[in-house]
């Protein structure tokens, strides 16, 4: 008789933007609401990729919906694919630039504008720090 080994668990794999949005030197971090997944966590802005969208649409939907201000999306920074346990995100961040709008928190509990060396001092969702990384090439 031969042992039969379980399929290995199936997670969903979501495809979120992330925007680095730049001003003066400082990048915008903003922390997650305590009672949301990873919650505490500060991240780059941006959301889910919904269907039919691509990457950089979705990320300036997000930021209007998140944050009620419209962006133009530059340039890709870099891809980060992190298993939570639950699920895998693959999240893709790209350089953001403020067009227009006043910040406005809909979907975090706080914001910060920070220069990169300061970012180490504020505690990131792990699929942030790959971007964190590619900012410093």
């Amino acid at each position: 008789m031969t042992d039969i080994q379980p399929s290995p668990e199936h997670k969903p794999v979501i495809l979120v933007v992330a925007a680095v949005i730049e001003n003066d030197g400082r990048y915008l971090l903003a922390q997650r609401f305590d009672h949301a997944s990873q919650g505490g966590l500060w991240e780059f802005p941006g959301g889910k990729v919904e269907e039919g969208e691509t990457p950089e649409q979705a990320l300036e939907r997000e930021l209007q919906e998140e944050l009620a201000i419209t962006t133009c999306t530059g340039r890709w920074l870099a891809d980060s694919v992190f298993d939570y346990g639950d699920k895998v995100i693959h999240l893709k961040g790209y350089l953001s630039h403020w067009q227009s709008g006043e910040l406005v928190l809909h979907s975090h509990q706080n914001a910060v504008w920070v220069e990169h060396a300061e970012m180490a001092a504020y505690p990131l969702c792990p699929a942030d720090y790959p971007i964190v990384a590619a900012l410093e090439d």
